[in-house]
């Protein structure tokens, strides 16, 4: 099943243009899969993606998580290691899973992987969830 992006978010907003329209979808065990590509304006170095599109893309994976418990959430921290650098043009592909749930703050893990498998980078997020009236406003729903 795939989840609903936020219109302008940063990491699934398909109509923001700066952003990573990265696009998301829940697993049978109850992980999340993601997918991003990314562009030349993504880069540090001269076709050199930059860790702070990768790291946002880790982020949106290791949060999606909870969405389906029908929770929203704020990242509070992340450890995140980086294994190689990706070229723009190169398709992403994250896998993310809930580590531990206490209905006011999660952690989740997750993998980034190149087209071949290889990976790209591994993290943990640590996250509170909101209550969804919060979330609708601050996502512009509501």
């Amino acid at each position: 099943m795939e989840q609903i992006p936020f219109v302008g978010c940063f990491g699934c907003g398909p109509e923001n243009e700066s952003g990573l329209q990265a696009t998301f979808r829940n697993m049978s065990d109850g992980g999340v899969e993601g997918f991003f590509t990314p562009k030349q304006h993504h880069c540090g170095y001269q076709d050199v993606v930059h860790v702070g599109p990768i790291s946002g893309f880790l982020s949106e994976a290791l949060g999606r998580v909870v969405l389906q418990k029908d929770q929203y959430y704020l990242t509070r921290s992340m450890d995140i290691t980086f294994k190689c650098s990706v070229s723009p043009g190169v398709k992403l592909h994250a896998m993310a899973k809930l580590k531990k749930y206490s209905g006011t703050h999660f952690t989740a893990e997750a993998t980034v992987y190149g087209p071949e498998g290889e990976v790209i980078a591994t993290g943990e997020g640590r996250f509170v969830t909101m209550q969804k009236a919060e979330a609708k406003r601050i996502a512009g729903k509501g």
